[in-house]
């Protein structure tokens, strides 16, 4: 198809892709001037029918994670689904390009999974989606957009199918056997993309093995744990329900009870939804909690604020080197626009962005933990709900109010939409240590765990610091 405008509506902009049964081109809408991604089937394929099927599946289902179908024409060589053009890359491409990705990621990508597997298994009647593979998967700003739907079948037919388009070595085993096929399927599917994550490893159809997840280094014992009671050979094994798994990926993240190896370090992002909220200020007791467990941290300022050199001026003569001050017992690196360069690791970097922006969403979202801080008061509830609009799509978020009682609190929870909602109690001196059990209780449940360093590390980070 050469011509330049299709349907006399839809400007072609170019080929974006080309797999073994359709085209998919960019387009845009003449009059709305708004991007569309057109998916062309000729009707001479085998599997026309199948990739009709995609449009028919996705039509009635409404979903951020899923794209919208704006639009399905016909002419006599094949059939064109006009549906919502997703910029970003897949997490093929993405896993690629990064080797295996952090737990922390992992987890949060597997969380988002579940939750749009569950939406399809809570329809009436519920979807199997069945070919979940890393193609298929599309991150657009770390959220994760589930596309190619022309395998999925309604579950109450699905004893009635002679076969399913599935790929092999992401498929669950019972669709090429006589066993019943029902949600577990996607249970099976969810597990390889968690593998995939984990070691990197893509499998392609003619792979004769992969590695044991049990023998990869980097990931902890009970995600391996998870993925291999996702990956039973018998369906009874699995987990029953995406939902059932999604409770452990969420009780893992949460906890922070994955190990961390002496080389990774842990970002905790801190931002407030306006000036003087108690952004530093809730950083600070964060790094005073690790220092309290033996964690060695780093206070890293991400906004202009000028804190550091302020407590810096208030304390007088502080010791510096590669750009880090220890005050208080807390090295901080003040804000500087180049990154860090040629520091001691840390396990665990406290970010302080200040407000959050358009401007540093990105960054801040770039994070393993991301807390953001938010007002209840009557003049600070328009930027708080400013912020909230910015955010509103990003799952893997702990919320958090400052300068609240329990009956605000309490108050505030009913329009938070089930969200991840903390109460910080109060505790006037930033730097005292943490003793309080409310504030214990409230770290323990929205920090991760993180391991102490091994001695000889600690050793040759205090020889680096001068032993300061």
């Amino acid at each position: 198809m050469q011509q330049e405008i299709w349907f006399q509506k839809y400007k072609i902009l170019g080929l974006l892709g080309r797999g073994g049964t359709a085209k998919v081109y960019l387009a845009e809408h003449i009059i709305l001037n708004s991007y569309r991604a057109i998916k062309y089937i000729p009707k001479n394929h085998p599997s026309y029918e199948l990739q009709r099927n995609e449009a028919f599946v996705l039509k009635n289902l409404k979903h951020s994670g899923i794209p919208i179908i704006y639009d399905i024409e016909e002419n006599e060589e094949g059939s064109y689904i006009v549906e919502q053009y997703l910029e970003g890359e897949t997490l093929k491409e993405y896993v690629a390009s990064r080797g295996s990705l952090r737990e922390g990621i992992l987890l949060g990508f597997g969380i988002q999974l579940c939750d749009l597997i569950h939406y399809l298994h809570s329809l009436e009647p519920p979807i199997l989606y069945v070919d979940l593979k890393p193609d298929n998967i599309i991150l657009s700003d770390m959220t994760l957009k589930l596309v190619d739907f022309g395998s999925a079948i309604p579950r109450d037919t699905a004893g009635n199918h002679p076969g399913y388009y599935a790929t092999v070595g992401y498929a669950a085993p019972e669709l090429y056997s006589k066993m019943k096929v029902d949600e577990r399927c996607d249970v099976f599917g969810i597990g390889m993309l968690l593998y995939y994550m984990a070691t990197g490893c893509y499998i392609r159809s003619d792979s004769p093995s992969i590695p044991n997840i049990d023998l990869v280094a980097g990931c902890s014992v009970q995600l391996k744990h998870i993925i291999n009671r996702c990956l039973k050979s018998n369906p009874a094994g699995r987990y029953a329900s995406v939902d059932k798994l999604a409770v452990q990926l969420s009780a893992l993240r949460k906890k922070g009870q994955f190990e961390q190896e002496s080389c990774r370090t842990v970002k905790i992002a801190v931002a407030g939804t306006q000036p003087r909220i108690g952004v530093t200020h809730l950083s600070l007791r964060l790094c005073n909690y690790y220092i309290g467990k033996n964690v060695s941290i780093l206070y890293q300022e991400m906004n202009q604020s000028g804190c550091v050199i302020a407590l810096k001026n208030r304390y007088g003569k502080v010791a510096v080197e590669s750009g880090i001050r220890i005050i208080n017992k807390i090295p901080m690196y003040a804000y500087r626009k180049e990154a860090l360069t040629e520091l001691p690791h840390y396990p665990v970097i406290v970010q302080d962005f200040g407000s959050l922006t358009k401007e540093n969403l990105e960054e801040y979202l770039s994070a393993d933990q991301k807390l953001l801080i938010l007002g209840t008061k009557d003049w600070e509830l328009d930027h708080s709900e400013n912020v909230l609009k910015l955010v509103t799509e990003y799952k893997e978020i702990f919320y958090l109010f400052n300068f609240t009682d329990g009956k605000q609190f309490r108050q505030v929870m009913k329009s938070m939409d089930c969200k991840d909602s903390y109460r910080i109690p109060y505790e006037p001196d930033s730097f005292a240590p943490v003793k309080a059990e409310q504030e214990l209780e409230l770290f323990r449940e929205i920090l991760p765990e993180v391991r102490r360093l091994p001695w000889y590390t600690r050793i040759y980070n205090l020889i680096k610091r001068g032993w300061r």
